[in-house]
């Protein structure tokens, strides 16, 4: 209930404060600005309030909520008294206006059901469990952590919870506004979704406002906020040509999870980063875009001439006009500076209002301030009032300077990027090939645009110019290491631009040709299907999007956390993007790399201290780290344990000096164990004892006990393994840069090859196989390239592969034709070779479709069917030597807790039996297929042995199954006949 009063408060004095300043086109309008502007100023104060009290308070929330109450009703009720009187009562509407009223509610309306459903099939809330969508589980994983750090943390100063101990670098209000409605009464998906509702549809009506005002028609208004749910690419043509028919790339489409990838070999080209998915992952965006326009619709209603007539189609101007909206005509005048202040400084006061709401976007959301920059220094050069818009760009300097140097300075990485960067994200940007991106990434929407520039005033041709200077800045500056992060300036121009689109549709619908207006009729039909088509189709990946489901309401760690650790402890941990450590609103010490590093933080240095706070094996200096990063809890799970990471994981000594707090005793949290750092001084804590040291612990050296580390016969991170002919097992150590060779009893026996990038030499080495020579082949994912060795393991030959190259070759496999079959991963490909290595074939390409790749891992070959494990679309394909696809067949197991995780299965064949083996990493687990793709059984050692993350396989003449565990460094061997 609290949320909801807060929220009306929030609300209402976004009204007030929108009257004093600005008239409205409609009542939408109004509504629309007031909940942008209350909820941005809302926002700020509420924090700032929190921020205040934060440091000396353990509830700060409570006293800023407070605060806020307390001084909004109050400002509202100041703002009441003295608003200007209430003009006389309009007349009735006549029926033109009624009708198009009529039609803008209807719009709205839509826009309303069609935002509800995109926020809620993304992010939900059922039974106690938070529902996050398969697309959004990364980007948007992230962001509801920072929303929790609010909501049942303490982040007061506000640091990005993945990355403790330093100030946030990421533009976090949205979310701290979400997660104060969640400390105020709301669940988790209610607080952060009526906020990106209401949002969104703000925005769309300022979408519609800007084309009622700019092109005086509601109906172009209406048509350019409803093409912001289609973006325009052609990426749909070559899905057509693919199914053949309308109907087939329907039906398809029907079952699709993935976004229409654009088929150009681009950053992002593949994730649908021209569709919603960017509205629903990044919730502050639509909301910072809104404020942007509700600029925009200001300048163009001060810069317009005076409004037509009334019509059915016109801008029908709300009777409420703002107290500071007088003309600016007699700015400049001799006797105006005899009037009094107020008077003088009447005519800028709805443009320093303005650029306050634009000076507060930083750290709302950077990029969208970026842009507001570009845009309006074009406006100010192409539009009058050059004093009132100074005055605004001042208003917005002073307020948003400091908020920049406070993101852009500190304790940062130095960038390693140059601010002017031409190109976005085209490995070959020259002029014709940017042409050919931007003109393939919006399509027929370019003709409509010319169209409506052709037939436009001069008002309109300026919009239209400056909100193009945002192609400029995404094609022509740097803002992070990420370059691809500039996708958004492209979006915002894109909303700007449906609004021509819209016009162009709306004057071609209205266009006499030889006397009729059919033919425009048809042509305006035609050309709107054709701008929408691909937009429809990526509507179906949201609706056929999975949830990653995450108990929390009840939850046994979440409620521990909550309940017996302070809100302003930090976590030692895994190297999570969300977890229920996090949802329950604390920090970790080092989240997932990827959002600090792209934020600026010092991400590899802050791996070195990880790593040793993991590895330190003397409990006083153990402690001493713990201390100095301000490490109130230490969990290991088995992410710690096996992810590779951590090379010698010191739980042992956790164990033994540090309380246990939490244990995992039912595997409910990945055997989950947290450790309290003790409270005492480092010398009261012992030094080690020769127990603790791995020093003094023997390296195992049998292939069967195996074990993490670099000794001959342990291992870190192996990927391949493979038998000869001669009986010698041998084991691609890929994170070690080296093959090892073990007799078929497991016992060491030598290494092959050396460390390098030199010829021959090894840096990833992962699938190997055997030619009937006796010769290997090496798939080395690092270096690029196909190594063979002869039987007595001297270097032979390599190979780079066809153009343009190889990138990640992940597997290999010598069919019984004698040719050679490598998985190019990072090409997304299979590539077939000679034994001399000339190219014969290859096909695939990224994407999902049928012949398509997405991270595959691992090729079998029989004398007629080549098998390609297809990993992160979660099957199998099966081709005929050639390439020619035959068939695919769904593996499950390949999904975990509906999440595609990178992971490395293997396929190997049994000819004989007509059976392919399938390792699953997730389920410990080797699957049994027929040849016919139909699951036969299932495979696990004997105990006590068990499978602990399988991966690689290989068989023997005798039939054995020997499989190489990836989380337990060790090789099994099974007797696939075995129950």
């Amino acid at each position: 209930m609290l949320a909801f009063i807060y929220l009306a408060i929030m609300w209402a004095l976004g009204d007030s404060l929108c009257r004093r300043f600005y008239s409205f086109v409609t009542l939408p309008h109004r509504l629309a600005a007031s909940f942008l502007v209350g909820l941005l100023l809302s926002s700020w104060a509420t924090y700032l309030g929190a921020l205040a009290v934060g440091r000396n308070s353990a509830s700060p929330l409570l006293w800023s909520n407070l605060l806020f109450f307390i001084a909004a009703v109050a400002l509202i009720l100041r703002l009441r008294r003295h608003a200007p009187g209430e003009p006389a009562a309009r007349a009735t509407p006549d029926a033109h206006h009624a009708k198009a009223n009529r039609w803008d509610w209807a719009f709205i309306g839509l826009f309303f059901v069609f935002s509800w459903w995109m926020m809620f099939s993304s992010f939900n809330m059922e039974k106690g469990r938070l529902q996050i969508a398969n697309h959004q589980w990364s980007d948007f994983g992230a962001t509801v952590s920072i929303m929790q750090s609010f909501a049942l943390g303490h982040n007061f100063p506000t640091e990005y919870p993945h990355f403790s101990g330093d100030r946030i670098r990421y533009h976090f209000l949205f979310y701290f506004q979400a997660g104060n409605l969640e400390y105020l009464g709301l669940n988790p998906a209610w607080s952060n979704n009526l906020l990106s509702v209401l949002s969104l549809v703000s925005m769309l009506v300022l979408v519609m406002t800007l084309g009622t005002l700019l092109f005086r028609s509601r109906a172009v208004g209406r048509v350019g906020a409803a093409l912001f749910f289609f973006h325009g690419s052609l990426s749909y043509l070559p899905f057509l040509i693919k199914h053949g028919s309308l109907t087939g790339a329907l039906a398809a489409a029907a079952k699709s999870q993935d976004f229409l990838p654009s088929g150009f070999p681009y950053r992002g080209e593949e994730w649908g980063v021209w569709s919603l998915v960017n509205f629903i992952n990044q919730r502050h965006f639509a909301s910072a875009i809104g404020i942007l326009l509700l600029a925009v619709v200001f300048l163009v209603a001060r810069a317009r001439p005076s409004p037509p007539p009334d019509g059915a189609e016109a801008p029908s101007p709300d009777e409420m006009r703002g107290e500071f909206e007088a003309e600016p005509s007699g700015v400049g005048d001799t006797a105006a500076l005899a009037r009094p202040l107020t008077d003088r400084l009447r005519p800028y006061a709805g443009f320093i209002f303005t650029g306050a709401l634009l000076g507060l976007l930083p750290m709302w959301n950077s990029a969208v301030f970026v842009a507001a920059f570009a845009v309006l220094a074009l406006l100010f050069l192409l539009f009058p009032l050059k004093r009132q818009m100074l005055a605004l760009a001042l208003t917005t300097a002073a307020l948003a300077l400091p908020q920049v140097v406070y993101l852009r300075t500190g304790n940062m990485r130095e960038a390693g990027y140059s601010l002017f960067h031409w190109g976005y994200t085209l490995d070959n940007p020259t002029f014709a090939n940017v042409l050919k991106y931007l003109g393939f990434t919006f399509g027929f929407k370019w003709l409509l645009i010319a169209f409506a520039l052709y037939l436009g005033t001069r008002l309109q041709r300026s919009v239209m110019l400056a909100a193009s200077g945002l192609i400029a800045v995404a094609f022509l500056f740097r803002f992070s290491d990420e370059v691809l992060a500039n996708h958004k300036f492209l979006n915002m121009w894109l909303i700007v631009a449906n609004l021509f689109v819209g016009y162009g549709l709306w004057r071609l619908w209205h266009t006499l040709i030889a006397g009729s207006r059919v033919p425009g009729k048809v042509a305006a039909a035609a050309l709107a299907a054709l701008v929408t088509f691909g937009g429809v189709l990526d509507l179906f990946p949201i609706r056929n999007s999975y949830f990653v489901e995450i108990p929390f309401e009840g939850d046994r760690l979440v409620g521990w956390v909550r309940e017996q650790t302070n809100p302003r402890a930090i976590f030692l941990t895994d190297r999570f993007v969300t977890h229920r450590i996090m949802l329950a609103g604390r920090h970790v010490f080092h989240g997932w790399p990827y959002f600090t590093w792209s934020a600026g933080h010092l991400t590899p240095e802050r791996d070195v201290i990880y790593k040793r706070m993991f590895e330190e094996r003397n409990p006083q200096r153990l402690l001493s780290l713990l201390r100095e990063n301000n490490i109130s809890y230490v969990a290991i799970d088995n992410g710690v344990r096996r992810g590779g990471f951590i090379k010698n994981v010191n739980e042992a000594v956790y164990e033994k000096y540090f309380a246990k707090v939490f244990q995992d005793t039912e595997n409910e949290y990945d055997a989950l164990s947290i450790y309290k750092v003790a409270a005492g001084t480092v010398t009261q804590m012992p030094p080690a004892s020769a127990a603790d040291s791995p020093a003094d612990e023997p390296s195992p050296i049998n292939a069967f006990e195996g074990g993490r580390g670099k000794g001959r016969g342990q291992f870190d991170g192996p990927r391949g393994i493979a038998l000869s002919d001669a009986g010698q097992l041998y084991v691609a150590d890929t994170a070690n840069s080296r093959i090892q060779m073990f007799t078929m009893e497991g016992e060491f026996v030598g290494l092959l090859g050396k460390t390098g990038t030199g010829e021959g030499e090894l840096r990833e080495p992962n699938g190997m196989a055997f030619d009937a020579a006796g010769d290997i082949y090496v798939a080395d994912a690092l270096n690029h390239r196909v190594i063979k060795f002869k039987a007595d393991g001297t270097y032979q030959e390599q190979w780079a592969g066809p153009e343009p190259g190889f990138y990640g070759p992940r597997d290999i496999a010598v069919g019984p034709d004698k040719h050679i079959y490598v998985v190019d991963q990072g090409r997304a490909r299979i590539v077939k070779l000679s034994g001399g290595g000339k190219t014969l074939a290859e096909w695939g390409k990224q994407g999902s479709g049928d012949g398509e790749f997405y991270e595959p891992t691992a090729v079998a070959v029989d004398g007629q069917r080549v098998y390609v494990a297809d990993a992160n679309n979660t099957r199998i394909q099966v081709f005929d030597t050639s390439g020619k696809f035959v068939a695919k067949w769904d593996v499950e197991e390949w999904r975990r807790a509906g999440v595609l995780h990178y992971h490395y299965p293997d396929l190997i064949l049994d000819s004989a039996a007509r059976r392919l083996y399938v390792s699953s990493i997730f389920t410990d687990e080797v699957l049994v297929y027929d040849l016919d793709g139909n699951k036969v059984g299932t495979l696990r050692p004997a105990a006590p042995d068990k499978f602990e993350g399988p991966t690689a396989m290989t068989t023997s003449k005798e039939g054995h199954l020997y499989v190489l565990n990836f989380h337990g460094v060790r090789v099994s061997k099974i007797d696939p006949g075995q129950k």
